[in-house]
């Protein structure tokens, strides 16, 4: 049993919506911008390259396709319509019914003939292939077409959009590398020269092949600008750690300068003003700290003219010799104050025990005045007979523990 007229009419106006659909679609991928510049419309077509190119020619092809089956299909819609006006309005046949049937549903419409391929062709065959499709399998192929159509231009469409922001923003981002290299005064990158070098050609690259450059800004130009980012970054905290330890170095110098003068103060007020058997430390050789200083100023020129490695581990070195030879400073200083810190930690205790005399009240014994007054002038006396004020003291403080004893 075929079709009623109702349901013909209903899928009639089934096809009319779908034909009207498509012609709307049609001209919305008309306005794309990236139709126009590839088709020509309005403008010679763009001289387009690489995968573009490639993809534009498979798009326009099946535009081009499209547009044929779409006349196919405004064609067989008209004749559907001729036949459903010429219906009688009574007494309508089954055979008229069939007729309209077949060409809405049927394997109506006539393809253009396939070239059939030389290899594959009998002696005695043709050259070419009849194809007859219904009118759904026409619009499936149509949807394929613009599909293919669809995909690749509003791809292209996404693009060349995407690319001119992507563009601004490399230039931006190389300018902002190139400056940050030239404020820690780092060696430009051969990296950031090169990008810089490619990065005019990028414009021109853009118009003409856009989905070629998009895939290799994703691919190659969004991880290069990230990699030159992370090395510029990383030399530049290098410089700038590297300007702290040179801050650190000069005062870690200045330290040990005053540390060899204290020591060589402290070895001649402990000779000069106290009679001592202690020993006297050497101060450092005056040679050793003028290589110190010669050596850090070569490393601050290798900085300034831009060396970053060499001139870590040579500043490494130097702080590590520094250390050293300030470890031995300090020892030195402190072995010579010792005279002195001893005969004021003498005068300190004599203090106290006499104050701890009065406040017993033994402080008028005569024998405890005789040896406060005689290690006083020995104490306060230059040179300071050091051994003998030592004795005085502790004599002091057995008598007046005796004193205190009985």
């Amino acid at each position: 049993m075929g079709l009623t007229l109702a349901q013909i009419d209903r899928l009639l106006l089934e096809w009319q919506q779908k034909g009207d659909a498509a012609n709307q679609n049609l001209l919305d991928l008309y306005d794309l911008s990236a139709y126009q510049r590839l088709s020509g419309m309005g403008n010679p077509p763009r001289n387009v390259t690489g995968i573009t190119q490639q993809q534009a020619s498979t798009a326009l092809t099946a535009l081009d396709r499209l547009f044929e089956y779409l006349e196919l299909f405004n064609h067989q819609l008209d004749r559907v319509q001729k036949l459903r006006r010429e219906l009688p309005s009574l007494f309508i046949s089954d055979l008229q019914l069939d007729a309209i049937e077949h060409l809405l549903v049927g394997t109506s419409i006539d393809l253009p003939n396939l070239q059939i391929p030389l290899a594959q062709r009998d002696l005695s065959g043709a050259n070419y292939q009849n194809r007859s499709v219904s009118l759904p399998e026409l619009m499936e192929r149509m949807t394929i077409a613009f599909a293919i159509a669809r995909d690749t231009f509003v791809e292209m469409e996404t693009a060349w959009t995407e690319l001119e922001s992507k563009l601004i923003d490399t230039h931006r981002s190389l300018i902002e590398l190139q400056q940050l290299a030239q404020n820690n005064r780092v060696a430009l990158p051969a990296s950031l020269l090169t990008a810089q070098t490619n990065f005019a050609n990028l414009q021109l690259e853009i118009d003409r092949d856009p989905l070629g450059i998009n895939r290799t800004f994703t691919q190659e130009w969004t991880p290069l600008i990230a990699n030159i980012r992370h090395e510029v970054t990383t030399v530049a905290q290098q410089y700038q750690q590297l300007q702290s330890d040179f801050t650190t170095a000069k005062s870690s110098l200045d330290r040990l300068y005053q540390l060899d003068r204290d020591s060589l103060d402290s070895a001649t007020a402990s000779q000069s003003k106290i009679v001592h058997g202690l020993p006297i430390a050497s101060p450092l050789p005056a040679e050793e700290l003028v290589e110190l200083a010669r050596w850090l100023e070569r490393l601050a020129v290798k900085f300034e003219s831009g060396m970053i490695a060499p001139v870590r581990v040579g500043l490494t070195n130097w702080m590590s010799k520094v250390r050293a030879y300030t470890i031995v400073a300090e020892a030195t200083a402190i072995a010579n104050h010792q005279p002195l810190a001893t005969r004021q930690e003498l005068r300190g205790r004599l203090d106290a025990l006499t104050a701890k005399a009065l406040a017993k009240g033994q402080a008028e014994d005569p024998v405890l005045v005789d040896l406060a007054t005689e290690a006083r002038q020995v104490l306060y006396s230059s040179p300071t007979d050091l051994n003998l004020a030592i004795d005085l003291v502790r004599k002091y403080e057995r008598q007046l523990n005796h004193r205190l004893a009985c």
